[in-house]
């Protein structure tokens, strides 16, 4: 065996036991559930209970309140973005599907639907030179032309 495979086959052998225990970590099932409510900024429903988030703070949270007033603060990522970007999905009935981080009331959003007149619509952002759909608002990754904000029946 030369210097460079018995150096190697070291490296391969200590990585090993990092990388099972980096998979540890994942054992949770990623589980949705679908939640029903309106999208609102966290700073409305803290300052009825007399807190109040700092200036800075205030516009990277917001919740999702629920038809029967439990509050689930968003996790700030690609599935929320949409309700970031876009202040007319706000205060709107929605029903989010996500799941709750583990241990908390935190709740990741992986698909949002609207209701209009009780009937549930997909949300999304739309091109109509590229045909892209998109879930944010902005220019399509793909052109550069602005994205058009679509709501369309769930059939």
């Amino acid at each position: 065996m030369t210097r460079i495979q018995l150096r190697c086959s070291i490296a391969i052998a200590l990585a090993m036991p990092l990388l099972h225990a980096a998979g540890q970590d994942d054992k949770t099932p990623f589980k949705t559930e679908y939640f029903n409510g309106k999208v609102v900024p966290l700073e409305h429903i803290l300052k009825k209970h007399g807190a109040k988030l700092d200036a800075d703070a205030a516009p990277a949270w917001l919740a999702l309140l629920t038809d029967d007033g439990k509050v689930y603060p968003l996790v700030k990522d690609a599935g929320a973005r949409m309700f970031f970007k876009d202040a007319k999905l706000l205060n709107r009935p929605m029903r989010l599907t996500g799941r709750l981080i583990p241990g908390s009331t935190l709740l990741q959003v992986v698909n949002v639907h609207s209701y209009q007149k009780g009937q549930l619509h997909d949300v999304y952002y739309w091109c109509d030179i590229c045909t892209i759909r998109g879930y944010e608002a902005g220019i399509c990754d793909c052109c550069g032309a602005p994205m058009e904000f679509r709501e369309t029946p769930v059939k």
